[in-house]
């Protein structure tokens, strides 16, 4: 009997110690997974956190210039405001891709976006025609000022919510609660902005128009990652985070890399084939000590390491310690320039550390050329003589943003300047003329 009792009182004991182990071991397990789901967010809030103040920061500079634009009165001051408000509105479209999700609220801000920057470009084309803007233009910047900062009012209100703990990954990410809350009033119609009729991209009927460069079976976020691997090749990554989909003009995955030393990077693909479209790596130059020619070799690698093949150097430009480079796909000696992806690369670690390339998305294809009727001869006939030293080519150029031209692209030197004509291979007539010019951010094609 006494027997019996002992060996009930070892067993209970064996098991309250097992059990013991037990809770201690899950307690270890659950607070490790814990720890790192702590990181993850930390890491995605600071992710969206930058995203949201750099969006911010754009409507703030696009409101200035909006309201500036409405006292001009000198034409040239006036477009270059307008190409800043395409730039500002550029780059807010990219951020806002960043925490870009399937409701009303967001679409229409995007599209809000995308037409104000193409108005500004069209009013551009309209002074550089020597016209003068028509009552009903200037009414209708005065009107996008009002609307732009009511907008930025929106979008500066969200720093309210991140006021009682509420983090950015929350605000901002997939279901977009906040972001939505916020933006209700673009709904209900209590914003009203001009309808704009205009030749830009983003005019009604072309705003669905399908992106011919992206092809391939889709793929599910998962897979995605291993795209991302490929394209960040040897960049020492030590997690993927698939962050949210994207239903902007592209449906696309967005992530949220970490590197090694804490680096962030944020990566978007397309889901249909996993085409790179947009790629964003913070990084410092500390001491430049790449040549151009070779960041242009940089470029040419990477084009050709994630799939793109036969892509040709048409612009370099060094701005503050990284290098910007424009490359276009070349099909049987012509450069198309429609069909083009900007890189972003170091001076110090000859990193590709920016990538952009929606145009390429939305216009690549294998093209069929017709023979031209105009000669180089005849071309070089048609642009001014006092060009020295010109070079021509054939290209072909977005026309109407939504058609393409093949043209010849001639370039010459007058005065240490040096100006690029371009002329329609069919009819000879003068299309465009851009002249590159100097600025503390670099050389500008205008």
């Amino acid at each position: 009997m006494e027997l019996t009792k002992r060996r009930k009182m070892t067993i209970l004991a064996i098991v309250m110690i097992t059990l013991l182990v037990a809770v201690i071991t899950l307690s270890v397990f659950v607070g490790i997974y814990v720890k790192k789901d702590k990181e993850k967010t930390r890491d995605l809030d600071a992710f969206y956190q930058s995203a949201y103040y750099a969006l911010v920061g754009n409507f703030v500079d696009i409101e200035n210039d909006l309201a500036k634009a409405r006292v001009m009165t000198d034409s040239k001051l006036l477009r270059q405001n307008l190409l800043k408000i395409d730039v500002n509105c550029n780059l807010a479209s990219q951020n806002l891709q960043v925490f870009y999700a399937n409701n009303d609220g967001m679409s229409n801000l995007m599209s809000y976006i995308n037409q104000l920057g193409d108005y500004c470009v069209f009013l551009n084309r309209e002074l550089d025609k020597g016209k003068s803007l028509t009552t009903s233009q200037m009414e209708n910047l005065n009107k996008l000022w009002g609307v732009s900062r009511e907008y930025g009012k929106l979008l500066n209100s969200l720093q309210d919510y991140a006021k009682d703990g509420t983090t950015f990954a929350i605000m901002l990410g997939a279901s977009n609660d906040k972001f939505e809350d916020i933006l209700s009033s673009i709904n209900n119609g209590s914003i009203e902005y001009p309808s704009l009729i205009y030749d830009g991209p983003f005019s009604d009927g072309v705003t669905n128009r399908e992106a011919k460069g992206v092809v391939g079976e889709e793929i599910t976020p998962d897979q995605g990652k291993g795209y991302v691997e490929k394209y960040l090749v040897g960049y020492d990554i030590e997690n993927i985070e698939y962050a949210q989909d994207s239903v902007n003009r592209i449906p696309s995955y967005l992530y949220a890399v970490k590197l090694k030393g804490g680096r962030q990077c944020s990566v978007q693909i397309a889901k249909k084939g996993g085409m790179l479209l947009l790629m964003d790596l913070f990084h410092e130059v500390v001491e430049p000590t790449l040549t151009m020619e070779q960041c242009k070799k940089v470029a040419e690698q990477y084009c050709e390491a994630i799939g793109l093949k036969n892509m040709k150097a048409v612009w370099i430009n060094n701005n503050q310690s990284n290098v910007y480079i424009n490359m276009c796909y070349e099909q049987d000696g012509i450069v198309n320039y429609p069909d083009m992806v900007k890189l972003k690369i170091s001076l110090d670690t000859g990193e590709v550390i920016g990538y952009e390339g929606l145009n390429y998305a939305f216009n690549h294809v294998q093209r069929t050329y017709e023979k031209p009727t105009i000669s180089e001869e005849e071309a070089v006939l048609n642009v001014s003589a006092i060009l020295e030293n010109v070079e021509v080519r054939l290209v072909t150029i977005p026309w109407n943003t939504v058609t393409e031209k093949l043209t010849y692209e001639l370039v010459g030197d007058l005065d240490g300047e040096k100006y690029f004509v371009y002329v329609d291979a069919y009819t000879g007539d003068e299309l465009n003329v851009l002249r590159m010019i100097d600025s503390n951010q670099g050389d500008l094609l205008m």
